[in-house]
Order: structure tokens, then sequence, then C-alpha cells
């Protein structure tokens, strides 16, 4: 007997999304980008909640901003914000020239979000030790999605003698890595953006047009390319835009 070799996918957590995107293919490493303030945080949080909501293990990555700046942000959210699990990077200073540090000891750790009750002040590192951290901590346990928030802010992690693109190529190829995780990363979107891209099994773009947000599916591993989906952002997240009956 023949049997079908299914891709399994993992929604973004948008309700009826899957009528135009299945969503991300399980166990690869995907982008969303889009402009400052256009909800790129709000939509990878939706997608952290989908999985946590069936009792999934997932992770925030933050390196934009501190744990308790974002569970403060989402207060007006439906959301259960104490159901996923952060790692707080935030760097202590965003200054370009920060120093080396070369320590062996982890530099963050995985809490609760329940748990975080103040601002944690993390220690002022470079790019090599924070994916040594992370390195660690992924490899001790596993978590089926994964959001990096975001590796534009992983520039205010570079010493002076690092090549940013090559350090966040070499940072970005560590999660290819990650077995059955599915991994969402947050960009920018920026001219220089090309061959991050390039490396993604997918690319989302939300973006706005007049009053509307738009999340259009650029890059993908399936046909789905080239959808252009309408949203509005509510309480409960986004939702699909219905269309206005004539």
């Amino acid at each position: 007997m023949r049997t079908l070799n299914i891709m399994m996918s993992v929604p973004l957590g948008i309700q009826s999304m899957e009528r135009y995107f299945p969503g991300l293919r399980e166990g690869t490493i995907n982008l969303l980008i889009g402009e400052p303030g256009v909800g790129k945080t709000i939509l990878g949080i939706q997608y952290l909640i989908d999985g946590a909501e069936k009792d999934e293990d997932v992770l925030l990555i933050s390196l934009n901003e501190s744990a308790y700046d974002i569970k403060r942000d989402f207060e007006d959210f439906t959301w259960n914000m104490n159901i996923i699990n952060v790692i707080d990077a935030t760097p202590t200073s965003k200054k370009r020239e920060i120093r080396p540090y070369r320590e062996v000891t982890q530099v963050a750790d995985v809490i609760r979000m329940m748990d975080v009750k103040e601002k944690y002040q993390s220690k002022e590192i470079d790019v090599f030790n924070l994916k040594s951290t992370l390195k660690v901590i992924l490899e001790r346990r596993k978590f089926s999605r994964v959001l990096l928030d975001s590796i534009t802010s992983l520039k205010y992690f570079y010493t002076l003698d690092v090549d940013p693109e090559e350090a966040t190529i070499s940072f970005l190829d560590f999660f290819r890595l990650l077995r059955d995780t599915t991994s969402l990363i947050i960009a920018e979107y920026t001219e220089d953006i090309g061959n991050i891209m390039r490396m993604m099994d997918s690319v989302l773009y939300l973006k706005r047009e007049e009053t509307s947000i738009i999340l259009e599916i650029i890059k993908t591993t399936n046909f789905y390319s080239g959808a252009a989906i309408p949203l509005d952002l509510t309480k409960n997240g986004f939702v699909i835009k219905e269309k206005k009956r004539r």
C-alpha cells in the first residue's frame, strides 16, 4: 500500500487562515518582515499563543524589548501571556561599540511570563555569546515553536571586529538545526534583507495599504506563494477582514 508523505503545517493562530494559507511547514525557519509599528510582534505573539493554548512548549526570544515591557504592552489583549516562555536577552545599552564578552556561563535563561514581575537587566554581551547561550538552552529543552524578535536588533550585539552580515547569517544558521522546532524570525523590511530572505523556508510580509493591513506570502515551500490576506487588528489579535456585502 502506498503511503503519502504529508507535510505538517503549523498555523499562525489566525482563525480561518487555512482558507488562504495553511501555516508554516513544521521544523522550518521562517521570516516575518514589515515596517515599524505594523504589528509584527503582535502576529508573532499570536503564533506563540496558538501553540501554548494547545499545550505546546513555546518560546519567545526577545532582543528588542524587555519581557516586563512586552507583558505590559499586551495587557489590553484577551490572551493569557502567562502561558508562554521567554528569554529576555535585551542588551543593557543599545550601542554598536560593545566590548567582547567571552564568559562561558549562560547570560540569560528561560522563564515563564507569569514569573516576570520587574525589568530584568541583561549583561552586555556580544553575538557569539548570545548564540552560545541559546544553543545550550535549546539543546537542553525542546520547543515546538520559537519566536525571535527581532533579528534587526542583533546589530546591538556586534563588536567592532565583527562583520554584521556574516554574524547574522551564522546566527540564523543555528535555528535551521533545531529539529521539530518551527521558528518565526521577525525583521524590519530594509533594502539589505535579501540574503536573510534567501535562507528562509518562507517569508511573510505584513504591510499597510491605506486603511488595511495585508499579510502577503512572498515566499513559501508550497503553492500558496503570492497570497495576500487582508487583516483587521482586534483585542483577540489579527482576524481576517471580511468583504463588505453590497
